[in-house]
């Protein structure tokens, strides 16, 4: 069975109970929230920082990671 999670390098700015903020590089100005229910960041939580952020294809298409 082919599993639908991508993993994507971005850059993070700040988390909430409910959601992970991030930027698709260090150029771009666009925040991007995606929901924690839906995925998992591995690495460093530090402002500018590189992470890795695991969730559905679907939602890396819908926030534009995809």
């Amino acid at each position: 069975m082919k599993s639908d999670i991508l993993d994507v390098e971005v850059i993070f700015q700040t988390v909430t109970d409910r959601a992970v903020c991030v930027r698709v590089d260090e150029d771009s100005e666009e925040d991007i929230w995606i929901p924690l229910a839906v995925c998992e960041i591995d690495g460093r939580r530090v402002r500018g920082g590189v992470v890795t952020v695991s969730a559905p294809e679907r939602v890396m298409i819908e926030q534009g990671l995809a």
